[in-house]
């Protein structure tokens, strides 16, 4: 009969369906483990927050860490609970878990692992397309070694000319569009990827990158003008990484020393932040004579940490520590919403010494005045056996400079009240250096005129990014390697 299974089939089905269902319950039984370790991950997070966390009085009383499946959805959790009062949306769009070592080693070891070593922005091209452009390049990166530089337009993705992301009513990038997602694939998803870009001569470049280990240039630029009477010195500084940026701030300052140059131009239009420590470095090479032995900057803590620091006797503050005799007359920062955290650090610790004499030049910062420590989560640091678990960097301090001026949420405008300067426009179409470019010319002129010009709008239409679809995914903070809770 049709409906009627035999003993012999019935038999053969048996072991079939056994090792199904041992197979499923053995699935499930991993997945849960690895749950489990995830939730003990998730209560180790609260319980260290509940001691270092900026924040801290938003936290809960309990928490339940087997409500979630990750660590990062507890840590999302957590870090929406302090609300600006301002935006009405949480504050900390900051803290965040990194693999064991991945970030601490890039910044302080000074090398990239993983990656062809340039990022790109948008912008209209000549057919006035939506376009990406490189905007910086690593010299010993794949990109850099393969000729790739600023201001080419990428034109062919692993040989699609699908590279033109489209956008949305509301101005932002469509995140869905072929031209966006091709984009993204191949140079934050891939190993390998081939790319076609069109110099600024009208001539084409075809390489295939291999995503590969390299040293970090973190000075991208350095020039000298002459402006009428006076030398100027221009640096494009793109990362405060370890001991080699501090070695190449040192070597680069004391070329402009020996130049004698007297006003200086600081180009940070990419520069997401990184050690603490270097940072301390580059404000004790630019600050004046007058400022040594003076107060740099304070840390402000939860109130946990300030009592265990001050039982320690413990100073969270830092003074200028005068290693040199460069002095500049002036000092013009170029900045953009790219420019985060411990560049925003480096323009509010010089700013009670240079007033008068300090100015931004471009568009808002990102608007970080904020810091972390790095907290083993799953493991120790002095553990001998295999490491497994996360690093965790909640924001646990924020720092302000000698007039306790800090919490700049907001961002650093340019031209405004409190950061005298001027509103202008990236100009990744040109090379680092160009007198053409809208933000370097602008600092010139104010060198040779006392004045800057009067700001015209761009010649291209504006490209709106959301923070959630960031293009440049250059790591945006601060981090004190050095103190410890």
């Amino acid at each position: 009969m049709k409906n009627t299974l035999t003993i012999s089939r019935l038999w053969f089905l048996f072991p079939v369906l056994f090792i199904f269902v041992f197979s499923s319950c053995k699935k499930d039984e991993e997945v849960s483990a690895e749950t489990l370790k995830e939730q003990a991950w998730s209560a180790e997070i609260f319980s260290a927050m509940q001691e270092i966390y900026l924040w801290d009085d938003a936290l809960p009383s309990t928490f339940n860490e087997k409500k979630y499946t990750s660590a990062q959805d507890a840590l999302d959790y957590l870090i929406g609970l302090k609300i600006n009062p301002e935006t009405d949306e949480p504050i900390d769009r900051y803290s965040f878990l990194d693999k064991i070592g991945n970030l601490s080693g890039e910044i302080v070891d000074g090398t990239a692992s993983g990656d062809f070593g340039f990022m790109v922005t948008v912008g209209y091209n000549s057919s006035n397309q939506i376009s990406f452009f490189v905007n910086y390049v690593y010299k010993n990166s794949p990109a850099g070694i393969a000729g790739i530089e600023r201001t080419f337009e990428v034109t062919k993705i692993n040989g699609s000319t699908d590279v033109h992301p489209t956008v949305g009513a509301d101005g932002y990038l469509v995140s869905t569009s072929d031209g966006y997602v091709n984009m993204t694939n191949a140079l934050f998803d891939s190993s390998n990827a081939s790319f076609t870009f069109k110099k600024t001569d009208g001539t084409t470049l075809d390489v295939s990158l291999t995503a590969a280990t390299y040293p970090i240039n973190s000075i991208l630029c350095d020039s000298i003008y002459t402006v009428g009477t006076e030398k100027v010195g221009y640096m494009v500084f793109n990362q405060f990484l370890g001991e080699s940026s501090q070695t190449d701030l040192t070597n680069t300052i004391t070329q402009f020393e020996n130049a004698g140059v007297q006003d200086l131009i600081v180009d940070l239009r990419y520069n997401g932040g990184g050690s603490v420590e270097t940072c301390e470095k580059f404000c004790d090479l630019l600050a004046p004579q007058s400022a040594n032995g003076k107060l740099m900057y304070s840390y402000e803590l939860n109130t946990t940490l300030t009592k265990y620091y001050a039982s320690k006797n413990y100073d969270l503050s830092t003074d200028f520590t005068k290693v040199n005799t460069f002095q500049p007359t002036k000092i013009y920062f170029i900045v953009s919403g790219g420019t985060a955290s411990a560049s925003e650090l480096l323009i509010n610790n010089l700013r009670p010494y240079y007033s008068g004499k300090l100015f931004l030049i471009g568009s808002t910062t990102y608007g970080k005045p904020c810091g972390f420590w790095t907290t083993p989560i799953g493991y120790t640091d002095d553990q001998k056996t295999t490491k497994e678990g996360y690093d965790l960097y909640a924001v646990s301090f924020v720092s302000v400079n000698a007039h306790g001026e800090g919490n700049y949420y907001s961002g650093m405008t340019p031209g405004s009240t409190n950061y005298p300067g001027v509103k202008a426009y990236d100009s990744f179409f040109l090379p680092w250096g160009n007198t053409n470019d809208y933000c370097l010319s602008q600092a010139l002129n104010h060198i040779s005129t006392g004045a800057f010009k009067v700001s015209t709008p761009s010649k291209v239409k504006s490209i709106k990014i959301h923070p959630a679809l960031e293009i440049d995914r250059q790591f945006k903070g601060m981090i004190d390697f050095r103190k410890h809770f």
